[in-house]
């Protein structure tokens, strides 16, 4: 499997490679254009000097130039003209026959090539002052074809000027090597940053994979170090806190089914145990019949009701992030709720104080209800007989608070944070309640956090205040 490192470098070293081949053709044409355009350039000013040497010979000689024909154009002639611009000369007739030639140093030029006419030589008949630029045994020529005439129209032979360029395009191949190898050196240099910079950042994207899998196969690794302020470390960030919502979540979802198989092992145990008693061959205990039967009633309904509550809580789950919201008017729900708890309340003598607005909040009307009926069963289930449930509703800037203060069953302040956990129950003497089986605050919390806001509990020796605060929209 190819990493992103190894893909990565295989993209970056393509990319190098194509870009030096690239600038090396570039250069090519570059340094050729510069070469040719140099010649041209010499050239022309060879051809602007040997014209006048020319002038000067035929001034000095008294030569007509009306007159002038192809026998003048000796050797003697052809090294006059040639001699200060450091050329070779060589004298055709118009049908390229050599005439007369002029070396001025023959080491620097093959005798030999004299014999061969430039290739542009048929086109200097045509009154064109044409260029060659010809390699020739190693060497660099430029020959210039230069038409004579005797009137304007009446061409009696053709000049040409060779110069050997030689030492000059060798310079000129020296100084495009070295130019290749600068910039070879610094694509080289560019291209190890660029891999040591891309594999810096790579390197916490692989530590992430890594991670990853170990997550996938349930274990969770430690968090990762984080140096840097950029997208990568606020990615590390992110999984980080992800991290430690999936352990926690794991953990938390590995303790509900630990307290799960043990409510519903008790139950279970005390029905099973009753059940055998009385199948019992010539058992005929009617008391005892009575109360077993009670128990097993009784126990049941536990069950029912910690499956109810898990149902539920499975349900919030799913619909967390997809509740139906609306209007919902609390007072009326609110009011309904304190109306069918009615029997309750005047089993215990209570006395309820009341102090509920009429709020509209956007949120769902489903979940609400089971909040404020959870609240409300315990303010009622562990309030002292006899005594007062306070319950308010009011607006706070943009949100809606409920509250409902209690006083009955001391929870003890060490347990404060703990009572929206699962399976969490606190009596006088901390987590005995037999009359819960601990999931009411947990779902109430749940419910809140969907709608996006907060619950906490006040708490002042026996008495106890749970306020719910909830976005108005």
């Amino acid at each position: 499997m190819l990493t992103i490192r190894k893909k990565y470098g295989i993209v970056l070293g393509t990319i190098f490679i194509l870009s030096v081949i690239a600038f090396n053709l570039i250069m090519d044409k570059f340094f050729d254009k510069e070469f040719e355009d140099f010649i041209r350039n010499d050239m022309k000013d060879i051809y602007y000097i040997s014209s006048k040497n020319l002038e000067d010979y035929i001034a000095l000689n008294s030569i007509e130039k009306s007159s002038i024909n192809i026998n003048d154009f000796d050797n003697k002639m052809i090294r006059f003209v040639i001699e200060r611009v450091n050329t070779q000369g060589i004298f055709y007739d118009i049908n390229g026959n050599i005439i007369s030639t002029a070396i001025t140093n023959e080491k620097v030029i093959d005798l030999n090539i004299l014999k061969d006419l430039p290739p542009s030589f048929e086109e200097a008949k045509n009154n064109k002052t044409m260029l060659d630029i010809e390699s020739k045994n190693g060497s660099i020529l430029g020959k210039l074809s230069v038409p004579i005439y005797r009137n304007y129209n009446e061409q009696i032979g053709t000049l040409v000027l060779i110069k050997d360029y030689s030492d000059n395009y060798i310079r000129n191949i020296n100084i495009k090597r070295l130019v290749n190898i600068i910039v070879l050196i610094l694509f080289l240099a560019i291209f190890i940053c660029i891999y040591f910079i891309a594999s810096n950042i790579i390197k916490p994207i692989i530590l992430l994979k890594n991670k990853l899998l170990e997550i996938s196969t349930g274990t969770y690794p430690e968090k990762i170090e984080n140096k840097s302020n950029d997208e990568i470390g606020v990615l590390i960030d992110s999984f980080n806190n992800m991290s430690e919502r999936i352990k926690n979540k794991d953990e938390k979802e590995k303790s509900i089914f630990r307290n799960i198989t043990h409510e519903l092992k008790t139950p279970l145990t005390n029905i099973s145990g009753y059940a055998q008693i009385l199948n019992e061959d010539g058992f005929n205990d009617d008391e005892f019949k009575r109360n077993a039967l009670n128990r097993i009633i009784s126990e049941s309904n536990r069950m029912h009701e910690l499956v109810i509550s898990l149902l539920d809580i499975s349900k919030q789950s799913s619909d967390l992030k997809e509740y139906s919201f609306e209007a919902v008017n609390i007072k009326n729900i609110i009011e309904d709720l304190i109306s069918i708890k009615y029997p309750k309340i005047i089993e215990k003598n209570l006395n309820i104080i009341s102090k509920i607005n009429k709020e509209i909040i956007n949120g769902n009307k489903q979940y609400l209800t089971m909040l404020f009926s959870n609240l409300i069963d315990n303010g009622i289930k562990y309030s002292y007989e006899n005594t007062d449930i306070k319950i308010e509703t009011k607006e706070i800037e943009e949100y809606f608070q409920f509250s409902i203060l209690t006083k009955g069953k001391r929870i003890p302040i060490e347990f404060k944070d703990k009572i929206f956990e699962p399976f969490v129950r606190v009596g006088e003497k901390g987590f005995s309640s037999k009359d819960s089986n601990g999931l009411g605050l947990y779902i109430c919390k749940n419910i809140v956090l969907g709608h996006r806001g907060n619950i906490e509990v006040v708490l002042n020796n026996d008495k106890s205040k749970f306020i719910v605060n909830l976005p108005k929209d």
